[in-house]
């Protein structure tokens, strides 16, 4: 699956700012004939709450069904939506004051405010005349009026230059508008324009949903007594963690046996779960019980693997959009987005058709066809050159290796966003030079301390102390990282 040229240069860049949702619709209007309701009703809440989920409780049923009924416009529709319990709740509540002006004007009037002195205002007209009368100040505004008139959704109209404000409205814009796959609630209480409206502009724009970084982990104290746990690998590829060049194929052949068959479901797992660590109650019984008796191939088994809770769960749900797509090509096409085009167009696949649209793209990709067919458990192609492939490749693909210890859900940020959008150049760092096994592990026994502190957190833990066997070690490894521990020392004893 190479680049295509369809995608133009401007396409590509907004992409890059998460916002090529936004510019290639038209405004949601309200037909005639009212037979985009239902369209109608989902983009407000969109518009109105920021990107966020609602649950059916928090829905405005009353003032739906008079919409539904035409009894009230859009216009009321909106305005009945910004004086909802649910709307006070999740940005008056839980916001600064600042805030939550920024945000009344970008859900309400589709820009950020021009200046502190449109904030000062509405912070005065909040506190003197409450929080109806400030939801109404901008739905009842000439400024709505002109825009949106009476029918038409809300919409952020600032990512095109609007005539009357300054060009610094559109770095502002990008500073509410968070990315693709943003919530205006996952973005923290504090004004995220501050600074501009003060006087003090920061005239970059950084990419979006990039996620908080978690805490850096710290190397491994050197091993005080015998040998390392594990033989130094001879191959340069060792020490990306990757083993060899040269990946090994596993392939489902007619006549194998139950070892043979628990092997490639380990590695299946392996792969496209990026080397995880998991409990008896996570695994999907039934898709492994089809797997196992022949009746899904190995490609169906990798498309069920992608869509079940405990994939989206790891890799969806808790990862930046960027993250999650890069993952994406590694579990499922063994290498990393190819460009800026690509990554656009697989979060923009998500957004417009479905989760499972966007796995069931790769899957059924010519690419997956012509690389791994039906019964090739995938692996990483990206370490190896290929036909339609930069070379540039070969170092995102690495930068995308955890280590053999390592897990693909540790962590929330992109590897590789800033290189493929061409703001930074990648440096690979360089892993243990370990093979992935050795082979006197299992009679040996290693007591590992950690310290452990939760993401975030200013209250350091106890100190603990696991004493493991060779053969558990690394998932013991795993499990630490995943819980954010820092391993203080590592230390083989008799």
């Amino acid at each position: 699956m190479t680049t295509t040229n369809s995608l133009s240069d401007y396409r590509t860049q907004k992409y890059s700012f998460g916002v090529a949702r936004d510019l290639d619709q038209d405004p949601v209007c309200l037909s005639p004939s009212g037979d985009n309701l239902d369209a109608v009703i989902s983009s407000t809440y969109r518009q109105v709450f920021g990107g966020i989920g609602l649950f059916e409780v928090d829905r405005v049923s009353i003032a739906e069904s008079q919409l539904r009924q035409g009894n009230l416009t859009v216009r009321g529709f909106v305005e009945a939506l910004g004086q909802s319990s649910a709307y006070a709740r999740l940005f008056l509540d839980s916001t600064s004051p600042h805030r939550f002006v920024e945000l009344n004007y970008k859900h309400f009037l589709g820009r950020p405010p021009a200046s502190e002195a449109e904030v000062s205002t509405h912070v005065k007209l909040l506190r003197e005349q409450g929080y109806a009368a400030e939801i109404s100040s901008y739905v009842n505004s000439d400024e709505y009026q002109e825009v949106f008139g009476d029918e038409t959704v809300p919409y952020l109209r600032s990512i095109n230059s609007l005539v009357g404000f300054a060009q610094d409205t559109f770095n502002k814009t990008f500073r509410l508008r968070g990315g693709a796959a943003a919530s205006d609630f996952s973005m923290g209480r504090s004004s995220r324009t501050i600074a501009e409206l003060l006087g003090y502009p920061n005239y970059a724009i950084p990419l979006p949903s990039q996620g908080r970084p978690l805490p850096k982990l710290s190397n491994f104290a050197r091993v005080t007594r015998g040998p390392q746990s594990v033989p130094l690998s001879s191959s340069p590829y060792g020490g990306f963690g990757v083993g060899e060049r040269v990946q090994p194929r596993y392939v489902r052949q007619p006549k194998d046996n139950a070892t043979d068959k628990a092997t490639l479901l380990r590695q299946l797992y392996r792969h496209v779960m990026g080397n995880p660590h998991l409990m008896e109650t996570e695994r999907p019984h039934a898709l492994e019980s089809q797997f196992l008796s022949g009746r899904l191939s190995v490609r169906e088994s990798v498309r069920g693997l992608c869509k079940t809770p405990l994939y989206r769960s790891r890799f969806f749900e808790t990862m930046a959009p960027y993250r999650f797509v890069e993952v994406n090509y590694k579990h499922i096409l063994g290498r990393s987005p190819e460009s800026q085009a690509e990554m656009g167009a697989q979060l923009d696949r998500v957004i417009t058709a479905g989760y499972d649209a966007a796995i069931d793209w790769l899957v059924d990709s010519d690419e997956y066809s012509n690389a791994f067919g039906e019964d090739v458990v995938p692996y990483l192609r990206g370490v190896s050159s290929g036909d339609g492939r930069s070379q540039a490749n070969f170092n995102r693909t690495l930068a995308l290796v955890p280590g053999y210890a390592g897990s693909d859900s540790i962590g929330s940020d992109s590897s590789t966003v800033d290189t493929i959008a061409g703001a930074s150049s990648l440096a690979i760092a360089t892993r243990s030079t370990a093979s992935s096994g050795s082979g006197d592990a299992p009679s040996k026994r290693f007591r590992i301390v950690v310290r452990s502190q939760r993401a975030g957190s200013r209250r350091r833990l106890a100190t603990t102390t696991y004493v493991v066997s060779g053969d558990n070690i690394t998932s013991q490894l795993a499990f630490i990282h995943r819980d954010s521990g820092r391993i203080v020392s590592l230390t083989e004893i008799s």
